[in-house]
């Protein structure tokens, strides 16, 4: 397996994302200078568990991806012949993970970072994927593990801030997922997932998107409301301007015909929504 492929099956952009939400964990914490040092090995750990769960992922859903046209190109990488070996790098990779984030952070953070590896693959990717269209709504509770792994390192606890990060991530994951799969429904009705798009069809999970975006929003509003949120003055207005926006960009399919073109600019735009509101509450402790 050259560079290229290991890029390609470790999904290194949700391990971009997975580590941004351990940061945003991690610096919102007022702590967080006295434990600056934890910060690699908590990156290092959370990367290595998101690569673990991507190897295992592709694995798992092998026998689907010739079925796909998004993701038929995993065929060439992730078969037979390969099998074995890759399952030898994910499982080389998990407890890399976990013996990194037990000994040098602490055993609380390598208990989330864990939990993130178990949902994704064994909540999601086996149990809730091929069996009903709430897969992407209840399996979305991985992303949310990073937020806590990443308070934690600092304060070997939870915090009502990081599980508002948490939460914040797991609302955005279905309107942000549901604006890919509405563009690409065909290819999960030929592999025969019920992703909500490939069921009810383009314009009920227009509905759902929006609705989704909606609560969202609401949702985003709550540090005003709960002093002891810890994410800064940016974040109040970041969320602001980019929740309307976000909510523009899932109302526009309905208005330019359910075109697949809007929605892969929902989806596009829905990176940048959670990117830089991460990226706000990241410089709470910077900004006085």
């Amino acid at each position: 397996m050259n560079g290229k492929e290991f890029v390609k099956i470790s999904k290194l952009e949700i391990t971009f994302l997975v580590d941004l939400v351990a940061l945003a964990g991690f610096l919102s914490n007022p702590i967080f200078y006295s434990k600056s040092i934890l910060l690699l090995p908590l990156l290092v750990a959370g990367s290595l568990g998101s690569m673990s769960a991507a190897f295992f992922n592709n694995l798992y859903d092998m026998d689907i991806d010739s079925s796909m046209k998004r993701t038929s190109y995993r065929t060439g990488i992730v078969n037979k012949s390969t099998y074995w070996r890759l399952f030898a790098y994910g499982i080389i990779m998990l407890v890399a993970s976990i013996l990194i984030a037990y000994f040098a952070i602490n055993p609380l953070t390598a208990l989330f970072i864990f939990l993130g590896f178990l949902s994704y693959v064994f909540l999601y990717t086996i149990f809730l994927k091929r069996r009903t269209t709430w897969n992407i709504v209840i399996g979305g509770i991985a992303g949310s593990f990073p937020a806590f792994a990443g308070w934690a390192a600092v304060s070997n606890a939870v915090s009502p801030t990081a599980a508002f990060i948490a939460f914040l991530v797991f609302l955005w994951t279905p309107t942000h997922f549901w604006s890919l799969a509405t563009g690409n429904a065909e290819d999960y009705q030929s592999a025969k997932i019920p992703m909500l798009p490939a069921v009810v069809g383009t314009q009920k999970s227009s509905r759902y998107i929006i609705a989704n975006t909606a609560i969202l929003f609401v949702y985003s509003m709550l540090p005003i409301f709960i002093r002891e949120i810890n994410v800064g003055p940016a974040y109040y207005v970041m969320a602001v301007v980019l929740g309307l926006v976000l909510l523009y960009y899932t109302i526009l399919p309905v208005r330019s015909g359910f075109s697949k073109q809007s929605y892969r600019k929902a989806f596009h735009f829905s990176n940048y929504y959670l990117m830089v509101l991460l990226v706000a509450i990241c410089l709470v402790n910077f900004i006085h």
